[in-house]
């Protein structure tokens, strides 16, 4: 009886651990947890003021600071217009319940990313994947 019930303790520990450490990839070798969540985030919402003359301009204010787990992706390099420019993709995964949506800007490692798209990973509720460039 004793051994039934450690059995049963060892695996919703196991169970518990499943939950906490999300694996993410094709090849599921890195995982997303409390312990690589390393990066401040700050998340500018967009506010539309009147200029008082008809007419608004949109601004970002500090909505909220979040730590993630931030990934840059790739660089990208292009003349456009006679002039170098410089593209950066990355995502950043963060804690699920925050409110954030694809108008909202990400200032994280000293740049700021437009936010391209945000998934619930493996739409089990634990964290978001916010995909921007910047």
């Amino acid at each position: 009886m004793y051994a039934k019930r450690l059995g049963e303790r060892v695996k919703d520990i196991q169970e518990q651990v499943q939950f906490y450490n999300m694996q993410i990839g094709q090849k599921k070798n890195r995982s997303v947890n409390s312990s690589t969540m390393t990066r401040r985030a700050d998340l500018y919402a967009p506010t539309t003021t009147s200029d008082g003359e008809g007419g608004y301009s949109t601004t970002f204010a500090l909505q909220e600071t979040v730590w993630g787990d931030f990934r840059p992706a790739r660089s990208i390099r292009t003349l456009l217009e006679d002039e170098k420019t410089y593209y950066q993709d990355a995502k950043l995964y963060i804690r699920y319940g925050t409110t954030i949506n694809e108008e909202y800007q990400v200032f994280v490692e000293g740049k700021m990313y437009t936010i391209q798209s945000i998934n619930d990973v493996d739409n089990a509720h634990r964290f978001l994947e916010i995909n921007f460039y910047g």
